[in-house]
């Protein structure tokens, strides 16, 4: 029997929906006078449904006219859960009264409307928000709510134009969950075994932990590695431990210990000392990423419509006058808006507006800072000087940004002060310049002083060509960045000069529907040195009747006075149909030194669980070779396996990934956990599947961990409920988390196991009719007889005695006794025939 508990301990019944969809079933034959709360009774038309001759002609009615006079719930205070235009708006204690049409409304108040979002200020009679209960279609013409007392919810409907204009992306910060306490540590480790004709044996082990503590609104985190090679040397480093907590009023986060600076204006450093830098994730999406603000007149109200690419992006009303649209989300990168404006007599006015955008562009009015105090933490025993970093960055309109920012320590000053502007048709670009001040020190070097210049550039053509990021940064030779200087300072045999320039960009250009094309390049030098670090990658894709081609080439990074290690190649693909996910790819490479032919099968099975690859390997038909690897991914973490052997070399490798996790109800196994996850209870119920998380199921407990979520936004956490048993019933199967930053959220869904029950039942010698309600001892309704006199219901194991009425005469009641346990099992259903007396 279905019971659901209310806020105040009140026990109210979720009807079985069973009864509609029988009824519904014969020819849609269910009317009703209007909306889930109209204000006329519910009627059925019960013309279709047959009796036997020994019943009376009306029995049918009778069963669907109590249906429909039965009311689920009694008037009071009920905890539900509130959806306002499908968006989900928390859990919250509502007062439910009797309407005129007998069906339970919500006693709403202008303090609940206006934190929903309802923009109050705008209704049309003010008066009726001093009511102490609102009526809201009377209050919002096209308003309505609909009360479901089976899941607790209560499903609001407000035209748009009665909302707040709301920032798309927006979460009220009340909704961020700092999750539970608790202790997780994310494992990676790794071994293999091998041996090569020139080297002999190569045997190595590594170990990654990566692992944290959620204390309240703190978290601390560490990151440690080891590794053991074949020479018996082992090596254990550590990245990383700091403390950190969010500061939801500063939109940013305090970090306390070993961390790394932002890298915005200045180049990282790491650092042990003090942090804080704005979180851009706390802000609603439309304002974490640079979107023009689209500005004009009209002429009277108007309804106007943003266009990118020819797919409508945004649409509103505004007044006549003067409008501005600051709260557009492109998707950042660069193009062309379509602004359509339709006045109120119809006339249509059409302008358009290119924009382009860099990752230094802000939006109007929105600010991105950090502040750093601490002692450098370089890697290698070299100089540790006390380092002050500030930066700042803001949106100033028209398209621009301002940004810049300080560094000061012992024997290094650098300032910088650039800015930024979207120049619309012509693209984004941005510009700086940073001073920078060493006392070096040395025998050779006193102090330095110079310049670094930087220029930044990114445009969407609309050839479909993407100029994504181009940069070029010149700076003198007395330029330092700090980690060059300290390097330099402390002797350190990694400085290799100055660096005198640095160019990169990024570029993809788009050809026909299937085809592609995408280069990003990178050069350094360095003042009196003929070192340089260059890289580039080329790829080609294209597609054609099933099968992919990729054409490649590249180049790692080295120095000119180092060998060549650049590389091309061909790549086919094409699935294989053998009755599971897999492919065949085809691979010709060459580099400077060999030409080597792959073929290999690549595939999945178990749900994606396993996956495979199997592959030859001919390099310059000198040396052949052979591979496998296989990989599996458990509830518990993931592991793999791979064998490589040729003629000249063989090495077998192992694997394995997961996470632990400590809580106040014991210890779980799972998946490698990212910054932020979750913690899913089923109490008791195992094998359950996350729909979001593929592979991840409950343990024996109940539990299973979520391995990402966004912080600062409503993530939805849903069920794999279609290998559920018969036996288990669920109040509800999805729920929505809102996690800071690194949060470990917990989340109990209410499982119990209960006894499906199919009763065929007969009175008289003849079937139930068709409608008839079947009530527990407590006059709860538990099951509707449907075709044939088979009745569904939910019970436990205990036997009991069930009311069966379809009429309020004698004869049109009867009584049925069942014992689950003694029915017949069958498919996770209990089965019995009764004779109701």
């Amino acid at each position: 029997m279905t019971m659901i508990r209310s806020s105040e301990g009140r026990r109210v019944r979720a009807r079985l929906r069973l009864a509609h969809y029988l009824l519904a079933g014969g020819s849609g034959v269910l009317i009703g006078t209007g909306q889930a709360m109209a204000q006329a009774h519910t009627a059925f038309v019960s013309g279709f449904m047959r009796q036997g001759p020994d019943q009376a002609a009306d029995a049918g009615q009778l069963a669907l006219q109590a249906i429909a006079n039965e009311q689920g719930v009694l008037p009071g205070r009920y905890r539900v859960q509130v959806r306002l235009n499908q968006q989900f708006m928390g859990e919250h204690d509502i007062e439910f009264i009797e309407a005129d049409s007998a069906a339970l409304s919500p006693c709403l108040n202008r303090v609940l409307l206006d934190q929903f979002g309802v923009n109050v200020e705008g209704v049309a009679d003010a008066k009726l928000l001093e009511h102490a209960c609102i009526d809201l279609p009377r209050l919002i013409a096209g308003a309505r709510s609909d009360f479901d007392a089976a899941l607790l919810q209560l499903d609001l409907s407000v035209p748009q134009l009665a909302m707040r204009r709301k920032t798309a992306g927006y979460v009220d910060p009340q909704r961020w969950d700092y999750g539970i306490n608790a202790a997780f540590l994310n494992y990676q480790v790794s071994a293999q075994q091998g041996t090569t004709r020139y080297a002999g044996h190569n045997d190595s082990q590594d170990l990654l932990l990566n692992g944290g503590i959620n204390l309240g609104a703190w978290r601390l985190r560490t990151n440690q590695s080891a590794r053991q090679d074949s020479a018996g040397g082992s090596h254990w480093t550590r990245a990383y431990t700091y403390a950190q907590r969010d500061l939801p009023g500063m939109h940013a986060n305090l970090t306390l210990g070993e961390a790394f600076s932002g890298g915005d204006v200045f180049k990282s450093v790491a650092l042990k000392g003090v942090m804080l830098n704005s979180d851009s994730g706390m802000l609603p999406d439309v304002l974490q990423n640079y979107s023009p603000v689209v500005r004009g007149v009209a002429f009277s109200r108007a309804r106007l419509e943003v266009r990118q690419g020819g797919f409508p992006i945004y649409a509103t009303y505004v007044s006549a006058g003067p409008f501005e649209i600051d709260d557009l989300n492109t998707g950042g990168g660069s193009g062309e808006l379509e602004i359509i404006l339709t006045e109120a007599d119809g006339q249509v006015r059409r302008f358009t507006q290119p924009y382009a955008s860099l990752g230094n562009l802000l939006r109007e009015n929105v600010w991105k800072y950090s502040a750093a105090i601490g002692r450098y933490n370089a890697t290698g025993h070299i100089d540790d000087p006390l380092l002050w970093q500030g930066t700042l960055a803001t949106g100033i309109g028209w398209g621009a940004t301002l940004y810049g920012g300080l560094q000061a320590s012992e024997y290094y000053q650098a300032a910088n002060l650039g800015a930024a502007r979207d120049w619309g048709a012509m693209g984004a670009l941005a510009l700086d310049v940073t001073r920078s001040s060493a006392d070096i020190d040395t025998q050779d070097i006193g102090s330095v002083q110079g310049l670094s210049y930087a220029i930044k550039y990114g445009k969407t053509f609309d050839s479909r060509t993407s100029l994504r990021f181009a940069g070029y940064r010149y700076s003198t030779e007395g330029y330092r960045d700090f980690d060059e200087a300290v390097r330099q300072r402390s002797l350190d045999s990694t400085f290799r000069g100055s660096r005198r320039s640095r160019l990169e960009a990024s570029l993809y250009q788009g050809l026909g529907q299937r085809s592609s094309l995408g280069l990003t390049l990178s050069q350094e030098d360095f003042w009196r040195s003929d070192y340089q670090l260059r890289q580039f990658q080329f790829n080609f894709n294209t597609r054609h009747q099933g099968v992919n081609y990729s054409l490649y080439a590249g180049q790692s990074l080295r120095s000119s006075q180092q060998s060549s290690d650049r590389q091309m190649g061909l790549s086919v693909s094409f699935p294989l149909d053998i009755g599971h996910t897999s492919s065949v790819n085809l691979d010709l490479q060459k580099t400077s030194q060999t030409l080597s032919q792959r073929a290999s099968v690549t595939g999945s099975m178990d749900q994606n669980r396993l996956g495979y690859r199997a592959g030859v390997v001919n390099e310059d038909g000198r040396q052949q070779a052979a591979e496998l690897s296989m990989s599996y991914q458990m509830p518990t973490g993931n592991v793999g396996a791979g064998l490589n052997y040729g003629s000249a070399y063989r090495n077998l490798s192992v694997n394995a990934a997961g996470a632990v996790v400590l809580h106040g109800d014991g210890v779980e196994f799972g998946p490698y956990l990212g910054e932020t996850a979750g913690l899913v209870e089923v109490p008791g119920v195992k094998n359950v599947g996350i729909v979001s998380s593929p592979g991840v199921r409950t343990n024996a407990r109940g539990y299973a961990l979520v391995p990402y979520l966004r912080p600062y936004r409503v993530n939805q956490i849903e069920l794999d409920t279609d290998e559920l048993g018969p036996d288990i019933e669920l109040d509800n199967g999805t729920t929505q988390v809102v996690p800071r930053r690194g949060a470990l959220v917990k989340h109990s869904f209410a499982a119990r196991s209960v006894q499906r029950v199919v009763i065929t039942a007969t009175f008289q010698g003849r079937p139930l009719p068709f409608g008839a309600q079947v009530k527990d001892a407590r006059g709860q309704t538990v099951a509707v007889v449907g075709q044939g006199g088979v009745a569904l219901l939910n019970t436990d194991g205990h036997p009991q005695a069930l009311d069966v009425a379809w009429g309020d005469e004698p004869g049109q009641q009867c009584r049925l006794s069942i014992a689950p346990q003694d029915m017949t099992l069958s498919q996770g259903y209990r089965l019995q025939s009764a004779d109701c007396q």
